[in-house]
């Protein structure tokens, strides 16, 4: 996946008409950005093209579950040609470890236990599982979170869609696609929008990471946000009128003054009407519009992660919708929170009108199967108000996610080139310091995944 062209940012020319407040945040955005692009042609060249890592014996042997000599032998078995360094010791891609896993796997019988262990990705009857990372408090590791996440099941196994859903695109430019730079067609509002929506099987990219599938943020979300309501309010204005005149309608066909074919031609008018009112709730159920997107492409993947924006918006929701599984980052500080009592509140208020939308349009109580989980994100092991909080948090909300994740400078660093910790060069850092982070990231990655499988009925 290649990165944009020589310019990524587009420089707006300050207008005669524009207010003096304006035109000062024109200069600082030109400013800005052609900063930014100077340093991203050093670091990142226009051509540059971002690639996955090698794995050590040791790190793929872990990912799948055996030893490192029992890998080399089902690599031998098997004539899987690897690389190897001046010590003659093996390295694999990721393609190489997911070929070991499909030989291990049919080895043990593919729908075994241990066949599952070594291919864990669902089988027949697994129902596709969606995860959305949500805070509408910025800080709080969501896109970090996401990413990793995303990464994590990718090694593992799995076929895995990430959806960048949030405007900034933080998740997108980590994959090389800058978002300043991707076309509304190719970004989550193509499959959002009201007009002319594409379907999500043909906005996805390939990255680098193989089973892993992208579709960008971008700039175009925001439009949504504005056109999600204006729609749904014009829908709901249409159904009105339609069902006024169904009500008419049946007035007169419950007159008895129609005859035979009069009678036939208004039934049909009326189912001709109602249809149409039926139709209309795909416009005004803004909220459901992602799970029925998500239907394209409910064979092609096992897990959809999704990465929201910082807020309960129009486009929040949709992803908060379409979950099977929502978990909420925490920042363990008081006053992030105060913030989570706002959105605990907020989006208990929302997805019950939601609901009760949704009864509305199915005729039938509205109830699907939801977890909702809490995930403490950059957590100072050595404060002890932290500390403090994470212990009321426990005391006070249900599923608080065992592990944490722990602040480190290693996940600052290894974004500054674009990388996550799965990407990045152990040599960069302290040992010590990485291994932790790691650790850290690896229990938390497990915990979630976990939860995922136990919702297909495993151990």
């Amino acid at each position: 996946m290649k990165r944009a062209a020589e310019h990524r940012f587009e420089e707006i020319v300050p207008d005669a008409n524009m207010s003096a407040f304006l035109r000062s945040m024109c200069e600082d955005y030109n400013a800005l950005t052609e900063t930014i692009d100077q340093t991203s042609k050093v670091h990142f060249p226009p051509n540059a093209q971002k690639r996955l890592r090698r794995f050590t014996a040791s790190e793929a042997s872990e990912l799948i579950g055996v030893s490192t000599r029992y890998l080399g032998m089902i690599a031998d078995e098997i004539e899987l040609e690897t690389e190897r360094d001046g010590r003659n010791a093996r390295s694999y891609s990721l393609s190489d470890m997911n070929t070991l896993r499909n030989a291990l796997a049919e080895k043990a019988g593919y729908d075994t236990p241990k066949g599952i262990g070594y291919m864990p990705r669902r089988r027949d009857g697994d129902p596709m599982r969606v995860v959305a990372l949500s805070n509408f408090k910025g800080g709080s590791a969501k896109s970090t979170t996401a990413i990793h996440l995303a990464q994590h099941l990718a090694l593992r196994g799995y076929r895995v869609l990430l959806l960048d859903l949030d405007p900034q695109g933080s998740a997108s430019a980590m994959f090389g696609v800058p978002p300043e730079k991707t076309d509304d067609d190719a970004t989550s509002y193509a499959f959002l929008r009201s007009e002319d929506p594409r379907p999500i099987s043909e906005v996805a990219l390939k990255t680098y990471f193989e089973g892993l599938d992208l579709v960008p943020g971008g700039r175009s979300l925001s439009y949504w946000e504005f056109d999600a309501p204006r729609v749904s309010v014009e829908a709901k204005y249409h159904q009105g009128q339609l069902l006024s005149r169904v009500a008419e309608l049946k007035e007169r066909l419950s007159s008895g003054l129609l005859n035979i074919e009069q009678s036939k031609n208004v039934k049909a008018e009326i189912e001709n009407l109602q249809q149409e009112v039926r139709d209309l709730w795909f416009d005004r159920a803004y909220f459901a519009r992602l799970s029925w997107a998500l239907q394209d492409v409910k064979d092609d993947y096992d897990i959809v992660v999704c990465d929201t924006a910082p807020n309960l918006g129009y486009v929040t929701n949709a992803a908060m919708f379409a979950a099977d599984h929502l978990v909420v980052t925490i920042h363990p500080q008081w006053l992030d929170c105060e913030s989570m009592a706002q959105y605990l509140y907020t989006y208990l208020r929302q997805q019950q009108e939601f609901e009760q939308a949704m009864t509305s349009i199915s005729g039938a109580n509205y109830e699907v199967a939801k977890s909702l989980h809490y995930l403490i994100t950059r957590h100072d092991t050595n404060s002890s108000p932290e500390a403090l909080v994470i212990g009321m948090l426990r005391n006070h909300l249900s599923n608080v996610l065992h592990n944490v994740m722990v602040k480190s400078s290693a996940i600052a660093e290894a974004g500054t080139y674009q990388q996550s910790l799965y990407e990045a060069d152990r040599g960069r850092f302290t040992r010590k310091t990485f291994e932790r982070v790691m650790e850290a990231m690896k229990a938390v990655n497990q915990e979630i995944e976990h939860i995922i499988t136990s919702s297909w009925g495993r151990k």
